[in-house]
């Protein structure tokens, strides 16, 4: 994982507010670059009271669209799909080096709102973080904040028999979003057997003397185009399902290598559950590149018929949405073994 310095200021910043302003306990995150980088503590008096709120850190104005009275920051369906897994408060938090001005907003699904294809929240630029916010956050802490399992699990407590067991099945939600991948690429090949399909039958078309006002001609553009359609609505439909249940899963997965780190100290399960995840990756560079190939000859696509130049733009979008969601996922598998296997090394 290559060290980032912009990254490294948001957190530094984050943390020195904490500590001086809030009076509060800033713990950051071992297993970093899911989805939570640190953890705060609430302190009355010295005092630690049990009641966290959990931050995701993001650093440098190119993380956000900057208006004159807000930063708006845009989520992928993964990072929706994780924190809405999460069983405590989380604020996310921007910090803008330039102006060395630090901001804050709650990550709910009251301030999450939707957009075309995937989230975006605004952070009104009034919400600075400094000791004014500190009454207001405080607000978010709930008396049963300490029974939050994913406290109990950063912390190295004991958790329950069923948290344990809804861990493991969540992790199987890694094999679901396998599963979504590998029928995207079959939607794509078949897609592009019908295409082909539909180019021998234009050459036909051509070679005969049909114009592309031909009823014949436009009938099987329709045809064409329907196919498109077809493909994009169930591409969606794969890539909904494949943030769902990839954000379930690495959400199962992160806890129980913190499990296994903090309160069992089984470093070896750690390694086991780091060698589950090691294909991810060049599985998803693979889709990838399927997915580019497809965007590529959709770029080829000819601009005569509306039906078609709809269907293309359609498609297009669902392949860039789809591109952006693997691209994610794959950081997030990455930058999370290398992160794993740093604590195996310094605990070996």
């Amino acid at each position: 994982m290559r060290y980032k310095s912009t990254e490294r200021l948001g957190v530094n910043a984050t943390e020195g507010i904490i500590l001086r302003e809030f009076d509060w306990i800033f713990r950051e995150q071992p297993i970093v670059d899911v989805g939570i980088d640190a953890l705060i503590e609430e302190s009355e008096d010295g005092n630690p009271t049990g009641k966290f709120i959990a931050l995701q850190i993001k650093s440098g104005k190119g993380n956000f669209s900057v208006s004159s009275d807000k930063l708006t920051y845009y989520i992928s369906n993964i990072h929706y799909n994780y924190w809405l897994n999460f069983d405590i408060p989380i604020l996310l938090i921007a910090h803008i080096p330039e102006t060395n001005l630090t901001y804050w907003i709650e990550i709910s699904e009251r301030t999450i709102k939707k957009t075309k294809k995937k989230w975006k929240i605004d952070i009104p630029k009034r919400n600075q973080l400094n000791i004014k916010a500190k009454k207001k956050i405080a607000e978010l802490l709930t008396d049963n904040n300490y029974e939050y399992q994913s406290i109990k699990i950063f912390k190295g407590e004991d958790i329950d028999a069923q948290t344990i067991y809804d861990i493991a099945e969540k992790s199987t939600c890694i094999e679901d979003s396998k599963d979504s991948t590998i029928k995207t690429i079959e939607l794509l090949e078949s897609l592009t057997l019908k295409s082909n399909e539909s180019n021998e039958q234009f050459k036909h078309f051509n070679e005969i003397g049909l114009t592309f006002k031909s009823p014949r001609v436009i009938a099987s553009v329709g045809t064409y185009a329907k196919n498109i359609n077809l493909a994009s609505k169930r591409m969606e439909n794969e890539c909904q399902i494949f943030s769902e249940t990839f954000g379930a899963g690495i959400f199962a997965f992160e806890q129980a290598i913190m499990i296994h780190f903090l309160i069992t100290q089984d470093i070896e399960n750690v390694q086991k559950n780091v060698k589950s995840v090691e294909t991810l990756p060049s599985a998803l560079d693979r889709a990838i590149e399927g997915v580019k190939f497809m965007q590529e000859s959709l770029s080829k696509f000819p601009e005569d018929y509306r039906t078609l130049t709809i269907a293309k733009k359609q498609m297009m979008s669902v392949v860039d949405l789809i591109i952006d969601e693997y691209k994610v996922a794959k950081i997030i598998v990455e930058n999370l073994i290398e992160s794993s296997n740093t604590l195996v090394k310094n605990n070996s």
